[in-house]
């Protein structure tokens, strides 16, 4: 004896009614009750009962269905994860613009201030029920805070800024403005503003660039550093108007400094000295 119902459903399995077939007789009232209560002919029976009713969907129809309410679950949860790497954006935009710092001295769970952008964070979470709700029910590797991940959005930040500069200044004459410093770690650095015109504003425009550490303060390193940065952002040498520097010996030698060695790279670049020398930059 085999079951019709375990029969019709290559799903489910069992070796004795859906192969072999009953055939001890004295325990048989036994052997239906045991079969009849297993978990296999209870789907069984249930997927057949579901496939005569006529008012039931094809599986074709439910497996479709399936998959886009999975989709549209996901697609919900992309939204709200957009949401909220939006607020975190904006919170490092905020803390950069001000030149404030991002963390704390310590940010363990029981400490009160844990730097300025997980209270920000925390700040948000009072008023935003659905920026809350990220951090209660979302998984605890992706709350997008750690100092990694703020990290990584500072660096998309700092991407996306140079990526607008060198669309900004693409075909334009360029000037260049260096100068060289010590941090108060002593290391040397040289802080780069490139000066162009701004058709928008319709005037002169001076942009921080960048400030580079430089290993050594001889002529050959700081072209150097000049020279990658003036690559760094597609900057072409005959685009070059001008470059900037103060009277030191090393930056404006004629036959050895760093001016020759524009000289070399452009003749008719000019050299212009700084009356006044640009902010020390110490902290950085």
């Amino acid at each position: 004896m085999f079951c019709g119902s375990i029969g019709l459903n290559a799903g489910q399995f069992e070796m004795v009614f859906s192969k072999t077939g009953l055939t001890n007789w004295k325990a048989a009232t036994e052997k239906f009750n045991v079969h009849q209560r297993s978990k296999c002919h209870l789907n069984s029976t249930t997927s057949l009962k579901t496939f005569l009713n006529p008012n039931s969907k094809s599986i074709d129809v439910i497996l479709d269905q399936q998959r886009e309410d999975i989709r549209s679950q996901k697609e919900i949860n992309r939204l709200k994860n957009r949401e909220t790497m939006k607020k975190l954006i904006d919170i490092v935009l905020c803390l950069g613009v001000g030149g404030k710092p991002f963390r704390g001295h310590t940010e363990k769970t029981n400490d009160f201030h844990k730097g300025l952008f997980l209270d920000i964070v925390r700040f948000l979470r009072m008023y935003d029920p659905v920026f809350d709700q990220h951090f209660i029910s979302g998984p605890q590797n992706a709350f997008y805070t750690s100092n990694r991940i703020q990290n990584d959005i500072i660096q998309s930040v700092n991407l996306v800024m140079k990526r607008l500069l060198q669309s900004t200044i693409a075909n334009k004459k360029v000037s260049t403005i260096a100068d060289e410093t010590s941090d108060c770690g002593h290391h040397e650095q040289l802080s780069i503003v490139v000066r162009y015109f701004d058709t928008q504003k319709t005037c002169p425009y001076e942009q921080f660039i960048c400030m580079k550490r430089i290993t050594s303060v001889n002529a050959e390193n700081i072209f150097n550093v000049l020279s990658d940065t003036i690559h760094e952002y597609n900057i072409k040498w005959e685009n070059l108007v001008s470059v900037c520097f103060d009277v030191a010996s090393t930056i404006s030698g004629n036959t050895t400094g760093v001016q020759a060695k524009f000289k070399e790279k452009k003749s008719k670049t000019i050299f212009c000295t700084l009356l006044w020398p640009l902010p020390k930059f110490s902290s950085c």
